[in-house]
Parts: structure tokens; C-alpha cells; sequence
């Protein structure tokens, strides 16, 4: 009951605060102030129409993706890779306007569909792979076909960033702990050893981890960051103080096309503002749906 109450005062005394700023007409500058200093990274996985006994959420049709791109162009968005984006941060540059596009599980369309696209509009993809999963074709819940080393390597080469899924893909936060070495640096062997490039970025399954995988992933210094599955914003003192619980969120197609994309981007600055201002994370989407000025 106590940590309730304190939560909801907790929130009421941000929003009251925020509330104030936008007394003074200051909300909508600090706000715009804000993104100037804050990468969003938005998720996708597959790159095709729904197959039969897929979740819908998994994929997005690739006339829908190109309408995503599309609206990031006119909008005048930088694309880049996680690592580029660390080192605008870093570099304490304005980063307003740049965004990090991933892709998670390593399907066969990410290649054939989404790699041409972004290479249309001059953008770098971020590529996270499945270790045991590359170059297999799956019968499971539909027909799953996954990319090739070659394919990878060929987008590696292209200025794409590939980074590791884990090995099998189960949550990093449910197996036994004698198999985290294997999930975690394996991907690292693997890749290595299949395409002579060592990889840099983890993206935790199912966006779960605690402090007993990050202290895991820290014993192999060739990882430099990791995505979680909370939305928000990636900033200086994120990727400083927590490289390996990066924020972002999913796009899915809702039938709206661009508008889809343009909202989850909204999302990701809205979050990461109203997170830097102390509102506990587990409320962000009560908050939001509070503050429809924003």
C-alpha cells in the first residue's frame, strides 16, 4: 500500500512540476530542448506479409516499411548504426533527428527486403542474428527461413551493423546460469569464425536481462552495448552509465501507415523526457496518455 501511494505521489509531483513549466510556456522548449540530446531506436523483425500462424506483431509488410522510410526521409532523419549513434552522443553533438532502425531474429526478408530498402534511402540497419538459427529453414507455428552468413556478411560489408540474439533465443532471464557463457559469447565465436568480423551489440530476447547477465556479458570486453525492451530515449548518461540496457521500441503495422512509425517515435521522446524528469518507468504509459500535449 505505502509503495503505491508513494508512486502515485511520486507521478503527481512530476506531472505537477511539468505542469508548471507549461505555465510558464517553457514545457514545449525544454521538451524540444530534449531531443536534441536523445536517439530513439525503433524495433522491427519480420519484413513481410503475415504468414499463417504468425503473431501479426512480427511483421511488417514491406510496402509498410518503405512507407516508414519514406516519412523518416521527409522528415529529414539520420539513420545510423548503434555504434554511430554512441558516438554522436559521446561527441556531445546535437543528435535531433536521428534515429537507430534495428531488426531482431535474422529472417531471410530482412535481406532480400529490408537491406535494398535502406540502402534506397542511403540508411544504415542494425541487424541483430540468432546464432543457432542462421541459414535454417524452421516448420514452426508457419515456415521460418533465416539468413545465410553469407547474406549477413555481404550487409556487414555494406555498412550495416550486426550484433548478437543470443545463440538460441530463449530468455536470457529463464535459463540455467551455467548456459549464459554459451548463450552470450558464443555468438562472438561464431561470428568470427563465419564471417571474420567481430560483433559489438547484443540485443537481449524478449528485451530481458538483470544484473546477473550484465555482469556476464562485462567478462567479454568485445561487447560495447546492449538493447533492452524498455522504450525511451538513448542519451549521453544512458549510453555512459547503462551501455548495456539501451532503450527502444517496436513498430507494428496498425494500418496506418507512416503514421505508425511517427507515433512510436513520439512514444520513444516522450518516455525518455518524462523518464529524465524521475517518472518511474513502470508508469510511463499511464503518464502519457495524461500529458496528450506533449
Amino acid at each position: 500500500m505505502f509503495k503505491t501511494v508513494y508512486r502515485i505521489l511520486s507521478v503527481l509531483l512530476v506531472l505537477a512540476a511539468i505542469c508548471g513549466m507549461a505555465y510558464k510556456g517553457r514545457i514545449k522548449e525544454d521538451f524540444e530542448n530534449y531531443k536534441t540530446r536523445a536517439i530513439p531506436a525503433l524495433m522491427y523483425h519480420s519484413i513481410s506479409e503475415v504468414p499463417a500462424g504468425w503473431p501479426a506483431d512480427l511483421c511488417v509488410a514491406p510496402g509498410v516499411f518503405e512507407e516508414h522510410l519514406q516519412y523518416l526521409k521527409a522528415q529529414g532523419y539520420n539513420v545510423v548504426t548503434a555504434p554511430q549513434a554512441v558516438i554522436l552522443l559521446k561527441s556531445r553533438q546535437n543528435v535531433m533527428n536521428t534515429v537507430i532502425v534495428t531488426f531482431d531474429d535474422g529472417y531471410e526478408n530482412n535481406y532480400t527486403e529490408a537491406f535494398p530498402l535502406l540502402k534506397k534511402y542511403g540508411f544504415r540497419g542494425n541487424f541483430y542474428i540468432v546464432g543457432n538459427d542462421v541459414g535454417k529453414e524452421k516448420n514452426q507455428d508457419g515456415m521460418k527461413k533465416y539468413m545465410s552468413f553469407a547474406q549477413i556478411k555481404e550487409m556487414h560489408d555494406q555498412g550495416m551493423e550486426i550484433g548478437s540474439h543470443s545463440m538460441s533465443h530463449d530468455p536470457l532471464t529463464s535459463i540455467k546460469p551455467e548456459l549464459l557463457p554459451w548463450e552470450i559469447y558464443q555468438p562472438l565465436n561464431l561470428f568470427y569464425q563465419k564471417m571474420n568480423f567481430w560483433i559489438s551489440g547484443i540485443a537481449f530476447p524478449n528485451g530481458a536481462f538483470n544484473d546477473a547477465i550484465i555482469a556476464e556479458i562485462r567478462k567479454y570486453f568485445k561487447y560495447e552495448y546492449g538493447f533492452s525492451g524498455q522504450a525511451g530515449c538513448n542519451t549521453l548518461k544512458i549510453v555512459e552509465e547503462t551501455p548495456f540496457a539501451l532503450r527502444r521500441a517496436g513498430v507494428y503495422d496498425r494500418g496506418n501507415g507512416a503514421k505508425d512509425v511517427e507515433k512510436v517515435l513520439q512514444k520513444c521522446y516522450v518516455f525518455g523526457y518524462l523518464e529524465e524528469k524521475g517518472l518511474p518507468v513502470i508508469l510511463l504509459d499511464k503518464a502519457r496518455r495524461l500529458l496528450p500535449f506533449i
